[in-house]
């Protein structure tokens, strides 16, 4: 196929395989069909430093990186400038960039130029801000949730949170959200963006999937309008309410009540190696996939994880060493069932919600409180009260009865939890 496309196209362009694993073959393809061959194969940017360069017969040929981000900003950084100058067109003078202020601080891999993707936002200010997206470059999330990168150089060793950054659009044609939510991820925001878009058409709501901390992180920084947290204080018990003031929040934040989701394992159909509970994980034969840090889910597994060893008197480390997976992690409820329906792992802790579009089995642990932490300078936009009218509606009540099993809208939802005095 790479032969043909040398016969038929001036450049030719690939995606994948372009690193030196076991299965990454296009260096060694592209070696055997001409001179001089591969003249590039490695450069010192992050992400995309397994880009391949070669030259077959006079004409190039572009191995980009599999991963999504990787492949956009090294395909615009390196090949649209070649393409540009072979077809005889000029090149790009001012590309399409805004400056945008950092919202965190980025620190950057040492001896590697950065490109960090974003997305875009406006503060209560009206400043426009930079926000990184989640999911690493990897992730079709990642890509889909950018407006664009900037570069940090590679004599940078990090850019701090307030500075000001050129973000190198991907389009001149981005559309501002209206509403960012940043938290912990639930099929129940995206049925509520959906009933959003039924009543106002026109509205654009940012989704980023960064969990529990991670929405509360968002909200102390000022990146985000809403925030979806079910973080579970150990010592009390209590859903959310305590780590606003642990996040220092008590002036920043107001807590809006939301809906009750079953959690439990998440294994296959018909349970073929009967698992039961926590104390299985420890068996030989089960493979436990994690999620990831910061998630609620994750500080729920942990806390059960504490009981347990505590019960077997056992440190915590020493415990999770013994569990199969306990380090690879998934930073979505989807995640987790897909892995399990295609046997990647046995057994993982996630809503029944999922399961049951999965058609997996579920084995429930715990109820939990998934409520809304909203910033108080945006609780008064119109996009923030669309977003709890839809909330307290019939519709959404109805509307998760019948899609979303295992979410039930709670009987005080859109009650404020918590306000600054």
């Amino acid at each position: 196929m790479i032969r043909e496309g040398f016969e038929k196209a001036d450049i030719v362009i690939t995606s994948g395989s372009t690193s030196a694993g076991v299965k990454d073959v296009l260096y060694q393809i592209v070696d055997q069909l001409g001179e001089p061959g591969v003249i590039v194969h490695g450069i010192k940017i992050k992400p995309g430093k397994p880009t391949v360069i070669a030259v077959v017969d006079n004409k190039p040929l572009f191995g980009l990186p599999g991963y999504p981000t990787s492949a956009l900003t090294i395909f615009r950084l390196i090949v649209a400038p070649v393409i540009r100058k072979m077809a005889g067109l000029p090149p790009v003078v001012q590309e399409d960039t805004v400056s945008a202020i950092l919202k965190t601080r980025i620190y950057a891999p040492p001896g590697r130029k950065y490109l960090v993707s974003v997305s875009l936002a406006k503060d209560k200010d009206g400043n426009l801000v930079a926000v990184p997206t989640p999911g690493g470059s990897g992730t079709i999330t990642n890509l889909a949730n950018a407006d664009g990168y900037f570069e940090i150089p590679e004599d940078v060793e990090f850019i701090d949170e307030g500075e000001r950054v050129q973000v190198k659009l991907f389009s001149k044609d981005i559309k501002l959200p209206d509403l960012v939510f940043i938290g912990s991820h639930c099929l129940g925001i995206d049925l509520i963006y959906k009933l959003m878009r039924k009543h106002w058409p026109n509205i654009n709501m940012r989704i980023l999937n960064v969990g529990s901390t991670g929405g509360f992180m968002a909200i102390k920084r000022g990146e985000a309008d809403i925030a979806g947290v079910h973080l579970l204080d150990e010592r009390t018990g209590t859903y959310n309410i305590p780590f606003i003031e642990k996040f220092g929040l008590k002036d920043k934040a107001v807590l809006i009540r939301g809906y009750t989701r079953e959690q439990g394992f998440i294994v296959a159909k018909g349970n073929p190696k009967g698992f039961q509970g926590f104390s299985d994980l420890l068996r030989e034969d089960i493979r436990f996939i994690n999620r990831n840090k910061g998630s609620g889910t994750r500080t729920l597994i942990d806390i059960k994880l504490r009981k347990l060893a505590r019960k077997l008197g056992l440190g915590f480390e020493e415990l999770t060493s013994k569990i199969k997976g306990y380090d690879v992690e998934a930073k979505t409820h989807s995640a987790i069932a897909s892995a399990v329906l295609h046997g990647r792992a046995d057994v993982g802790l996630g809503i029944r919600t999922v399961a049951e579009m999965f058609k997996l089995n579920f084995i429930p642990v715990a109820n939990e409180n998934y409520d809304f932490l909203i910033s108080v300078d945006s609780i008064g936009k119109e996009s923030v009260q669309n977003f709890l009218s839809i909330l307290k509606s019939e519709e959404f009540k109805e509307e998760v009865e019948k899609r979303l099993k295992g979410i039930k809208v709670a009987d005080n939802v859109g009650k404020i939890l918590y306000k600054p005095k």
